[in-house]
């Protein structure tokens, strides 16, 4: 077994909420302990398959289709995931009762004392999370990137490898479970609205994220973007050493000048890497390599790395991916642009006329952003599903917007309305839960029907 955290205990009894990857990965973890583990999730036993089966052949106790407060009560430790809101009613009483409410991420790293990076932020987090840990591998580095991204941190742990640093992509809602999470090196990318539905307005939101920093020292690193207004505006108030990046402000740490990074650390040498050659274009992609260059140059990484890694990284899908230019007209898949932060950047990578394809589950945010930005640029707005009609409401007065009930509707307007020199685009501000399991399946119905174009398919 890993060595764990100073002031770590080990419960005899605990009840995991959500048998997601995460809950089911937690699960093998505290099995792997000795611990006595009964799990609840509101699917029934059908909506599972076979996924469960290993883990009741251990004795899992599974609470299945209900939440049982008996249940909960009589745990001594409860581990939630992250899509549960913590006002239900069984966690509000089991937090009257004393009992510890955690998430995954904050007890699987309290089970290891392996370096963490982590990297948080509205938008922009898997990309910078995947390419730091591919700049410590091109280093020589053993290194486990995932946490919110791909391989939950538990299911780490349980396997017994080894690693010289863990790169984890951290949401808003693992934070707010994980009281005494502590990164070596916590990177902050950005704040924009996000999750409303969640929190009780931006403020409580940018708390969350600002809390990856909170439990910091001298000895720990705060990377933050000097270009975000709620980065600048808190940043002194960390309790770590806090090095910024920017596109605009030449005094950064990190600054982007025609197309080539110069890192410049205090009482160290200038890092100076081009990016010529590499496929991770745009102004958001820009700022994640800064972020990611900054982490790598801080931890002593060669500059030929950095140049190296940046030029053969691959874009990952469904962020502002390129799919097809048809009749003159470019198609771009950013299915991965799940709140209006995300639109307004990846709005400002274009200069021709924009057909911009919106909508999902509505996370009540402000579309204004998207409003202003389309009024200088877009042609016009084609809103679907859940969040249209509201959508409409908010962009009619700075742009042509219609209302649609699903997205292949509004693609099919979309692409009638469309010349040759614009771009339909589909970053669709919202969660894809309304139609969709997932935002790349959202993305993938895209790209099946753009690649349909001039088939008879096309209509139907």
């Amino acid at each position: 077994m890993k060595a764990m955290r100073p002031g770590a205990a080990m419960p005899k009894k605990a009840l995991v909420v959500g048998l997601g990857i995460s809950g089911r990965s937690v699960c093998e973890l505290l099995f792997r302990h000795g611990v006595r583990v009964t799990a609840t999730d509101l699917k029934r036993r059908e909506e599972f398959g076979g996924m469960l089966d290993s883990l009741e052949a251990k004795g899992c106790g599974l609470r299945l289709g209900t939440h049982r407060v008996e249940d909960f009560l009589e745990a001594d430790q409860i581990i939630v995931s992250p899509g549960i809101p913590l006002e239900i009613e069984p966690l509000r009483k089991a937090a009257q009762k004393g009992i510890e409410i955690v998430g995954e991420l904050e007890w699987a790293w309290r089970m290891t004392t392996t370096p963490v990076i982590a990297v948080t932020g509205t938008n922009g987090k898997t990309t910078t999370t995947s390419l730091i840990g591919e700049m410590l591998r091109r280093a020589g580095k053993q290194v486990f990137v995932g946490g919110n991204i791909g391989t939950p941190l538990s299911e780490w742990v349980a396997s017994g490898r080894e690693a010289d640093f863990l790169v984890l992509e951290v949401s808003s809602f693992q934070l707010d479970t994980a009281p005494r999470f502590c990164p070596e090196i916590g990177i902050l990318l950005n704040v924009t609205e996000d999750h409303l539905d969640r929190y009780d307005g931006f403020s409580s939101y940018a708390d969350s994220k600002l809390s990856l920093f909170k439990r910091q020292t001298s000895s720990h690193l705060a990377i933050l973007n000097g270009d975000d207004p709620v980065c600048t505006a808190r940043a002194g108030d960390l309790p770590g050493r806090v090095l910024f990046y920017s596109r605009n402000d030449s005094t950064a740490h990190a600054v982007l000048r025609n197309r080539e990074v110069r890192v410049r650390l205090p009482g160290g040498e200038d890092y100076l890497f081009s990016l010529k050659g590499s496929s991770l274009r745009g102004v958001h992609n820009e700022e994640n390599i800064l972020a990611a260059g900054l982490v790598a140059a801080s931890l002593g990484i060669p500059r030929e790395v950095l140049e190296q890694t940046v030029r053969q990284y691959r874009v990952l899908p469904h962020r502002l991916q390129w799919v097809r230019t048809w009749m003159g007209i470019d198609f771009y898949d950013d299915s991965k642009g799940t709140n209006v932060g995300a639109v307004v950047k990846a709005l400002e990578n274009f200069r021709q006329p924009v057909l911009l394809l919106l909508g999902g589950k509505d996370k009540l945010g402000s579309y204004s952003p998207i409003g202003e930005r389309m009024k200088r640029l877009g042609k016009a707005v084609y809103a679907f599903g859940e969040a249209a009609p509201r959508m409409v409401q908010e962009l009619d007065p700075w742009v042509s917007v219609r209302s649609f009930a699903n997205l292949p509707e509004a693609f099919r307007e979309a692409v009638k309305d469309a010349r040759s020199g614009d771009v339909v685009l589909l970053s669709p501000a919202c969660s894809s839960f309304d139609q969709y399991e997932s935002y790349s399946q959202r993305g993938n119905h895209f790209q099946q029907l753009v690649s349909h174009l001039g088939n008879e398919a096309t209509g139907s």
